[in-house]
């Protein structure tokens, strides 16, 4: 999988390119902060009848997401991490997996989040991948589990911003999605033989 290929979801070459991914990234932790104010909605997208990905959620409001049917949830923070007391008391199944702010998850953190999330959607789970603000970490693990369920990762990446407009991977998050395609279709192959 080319870096290439995924980038030209939504890049712009040169200088305007760069000014209008810093504006999105801006504009998305603006979004994101009006979501903490009393009477506004979670920070979160509905990319498909399963999957959910955005931003962290407080513990207050987790009640909000058993609501909207989300059974399992992937938090890929390294600054903090979600009560997972709280999200049992109320059904939902936590894995954290933590990432610092703007790099992407290695493969290995992938591999984990997909083989812990698939189970639980064969069942009939709902899934939410997020991250702090829901522009890189959080979208990229919620298009590795995508891509493990058939998806092509352009589509799938297409098919996520359709959904989640302030979701915009840098390099390196591409880069670890592309390397993330690679192997799971060597799994794939290699489960197949």
């Amino acid at each position: 999988m080319s870096v290439s290929l995924l980038r030209d979801v939504h890049h712009v070459p040169g200088v305007r390119g760069w000014v209008r991914k810093q504006v999105l990234r801006s504009v998305a932790r603006c979004v994101e902060w009006t979501t903490k104010l009393p009477g506004q909605g979670l920070n979160l997208s509905q990319v498909n009848d399963w999957l959910h990905v955005g931003g962290g959620v407080p513990r207050s409001r987790f009640a909000e997401l058993k609501a909207l049917g989300i059974t399992a949830v992937i938090d890929l923070r390294a600054e903090r991490c979600d009560d997972a007391q709280a999200l049992a008391a109320l059904g939902i199944e936590l894995l954290n997996l933590p990432v610092t702010d703007r790099y992407p998850p290695s493969v290995e953190q992938l591999m984990r989040g997909v083989e812990w999330a698939l189970p639980r959607l064969e069942q009939g789970g709902h899934l939410f991948t997020h991250c702090e603000h829901g522009v890189g970490r959080g979208p990229l693990m919620g298009l590795a589990v995508m891509v493990a369920r058939g998806w092509e990762a352009p589509v799938a990446y297409r098919e996520l911003r359709k959904a989640r407009w302030q979701s915009t991977l840098n390099d390196r998050q591409l880069g670890g999605l592309a390397d993330f395609v690679e192997a799971w279709k060597a799994r794939t192959s290699e489960r197949a033989a």
